[in-house]
C-alpha cells in the first residue's frame, strides 16, 4: 500500500466537508466505502473515489434518495449515467419552473400587499384592465359555510388535475345582473389567474374600463360594495356589465378575522 495515494477517513471528511459519521453510515449501508480497511481499525481512500463521492453529494443535493443513489453506485456504467442525468436535468428544469412561480407569486404578494396598505377604501376609481385568463369553477349556490367550504374544495381540486400550483386565494365572481334585478346574493364561480401559454383556461376576463372599490367590513357586508357601485355607475351614466370579481388583498396572512380583510371589488363599464 502506498499511503501517499490514499487517505485516512478524516482527510477524505475534510476535504468533502463531511464528517466522519456521515462517511461511517455510508460505508454500513454498502453506499461507499474506503478502499482498505485493516485488522487495526485504519480506514484508507483512493484520491480517485473523490470523484465518486461528489457525484454521490451532488444527487444528495438533488433529493434522491440514498438507496437510488446506492442502486446507481453499484451498477454504475456511462449508459447509466446518461439516464440518470437526464432525469435529473428534467428534475431540475421542473423545479427551476416551481421556483420562478414561487418567485412570481411572492413577488405579487409583495406588491399587493404595499398596493393595499396605501388604498384609499373611501374611493371609486375608474381603471383600465388587459384581458386576463382565467380557470373558473361553479360555486355552490349558497353562502352557507358548509357551501363555501366545498366550492372551495373544487375549485382547489380543478387546479390540482391541471397540475396548477395555487399560492394565492381564489377570487369569486358573482352576476352583476342580480344586483341590478335585486333577486338575490349568491356566487356563480371561484377563479384562479393561470397563465395561457402553460396552462389551461376557460375564461377570458375582457380587456376594457372597471370600476374599483375596496371593502373592508366582512363577507356579511359583501353585498353593500357591489350596490355601492352600481348606484356610482349609474350616477356617472354608466352601466355595469358582465361579472362581480373579488380579489383578496389582505387575509389571514396579514390581518385577523374575515371582518377585517380587504377585497377589491371591480366590474366592467360602459
Amino acid at each position: 500500500m502506498d499511503l501517499q495515494h490514499h487517505l485516512t477517513t478524516g482527510q477524505f471528511a475534510k476535504i468533502m466537508n463531511v464528517s466522519k459519521d456521515t462517511l461511517l453510515h455510508y460505508d454500513k449501508m454498502g453506499l461507499f466505502s474506503p478502499e482498505i480497511k485493516q485488522d487495526n481499525g485504519y480506514r484508507y481512500y483512493l484520491i480517485n473515489q473523490l470523484d465518486v463521492f461528489n457525484i454521490i453529494l451532488a444527487l444528495k443535493e438533488l433529493d434522491m434518495p440514498l438507496k437510488e443513489i446506492k442502486e446507481y453506485i453499484v451498477n454504475r456504467s456511462p449508459e447509466e449515467l446518461i439516464d440518470l442525468l437526464q432525469e435529473q436535468e428534467t428534475y431540475l428544469d421542473n423545479k427551476i419552473k416551481q421556483l420562478q412561480l414561487m418567485k412570481k407569486v411572492l413577488s405579487d404578494m409583495k406588491n399587493n400587499t404595499k398596493h393595499a396598505i396605501k388604498v384609499d377604501t373611501s374611493e371609486i376609481k375608474e381603471e383600465h384592465q388587459t384581458s386576463e385568463y382565467l380557470l373558473l369553477t361553479k360555486a355552490h349556490p349558497s353562502i352557507e359555510d358548509n357551501e363555501i367550504y366545498q366550492s372551495i374544495l373544487d375549485h382547489k381540486n380543478a387546479l390540482n388535475e391541471q397540475n396548477i400550483t395555487a399560492y394565492l386565494s381564489a377570487g369569486w365572481m358573482f352576476d352583476s345582473t342580480r344586483i341590478k334585478n335585486k333577486v338575490g346574493f349568491y356566487y356563480d364561480y371561484l377563479f384562479s389567474r393561470v397563465d395561457r401559454e402553460k396552462t389551461t383556461y376557460n375564461y377570458i376576463k375582457q380587456e376594457g374600463t372597471y370600476l374599483i372599490a375596496y371593502h373592508t367590513s366582512g363577507y356579511s357586508r359583501i353585498e353593500d360594495t357591489h350596490e355601492r357601485l352600481v348606484r356610482y355607475a349609474k350616477k356617472q351614466d354608466m352601466d355595469v356589465i358582465g361579472y362581480f370579481y373579488e380579489d383578496i388583498l389582505l387575509d389571514e396572512l396579514t390581518v385577523r378575522g374575515y371582518e377585517r380583510y380587504l377585497i377589491k371589488v371591480s366590474i366592467m363599464i360602459r
